[in-house]
């Protein structure tokens, strides 16, 4: 992975292998950065992909191989149980032009990755909810 801050806002590239998450959280544990936001873009060759099931209190998984275009990868980054976590939800396009998406849980970069992270000021935290089992930010 490399990078550049402009100002605030840091830009990434990440390189052919480099998972998402993992990357963004080194990244953030290395710059001292404890909220923001991601966008991005690029290309991924595998990734899971996640679907909150309220009835059941469990995420639904599906793997997915195969370069597809990131079309638009959204989402935050808070600080669970003191490290880094970034929270991401994916649109991927594959060579038929069908789209899926959902919670990214891994993505692994199949040509590049462009990501951008701009910091917030401050700490926002993320705690487990014992009603619906989510990870929920802590805003009071």
């Amino acid at each position: 992975m490399e990078f550049r801050k402009l100002g605030e806002i840091f830009i990434l590239r990440l390189e052919i292998g480099e998972e998402i998450i993992t990357q963004l959280k080194e990244f953030c544990l290395e710059n001292k950065i404890q909220s923001g936001k991601v966008i991005g873009i690029g290309v991924v060759r595998r990734a899971i992909i996640s679907y909150f099931d309220l009835p059941s209190g469990e995420y639904l998984h599906q793997e997915l191989s195969g370069n597809m275009e990131i079309t638009s990868l959204l989402g935050n980054i808070s600080i669970m149980e003191g490290k880094p976590f970034p929270h991401l939800h994916i649109t991927l396009a594959d060579d038929k032009f069908q789209i899926l998406g959902g919670h990214l849980s891994e993505g692994v970069i199949g040509v590049t990755g462009e990501i951008v992270v701009e910091p917030f000021p401050g700490l926002v935290e993320r705690k487990i909810n014992q009603e619906n089992g989510l990870n929920l930010l802590v805003l009071e």
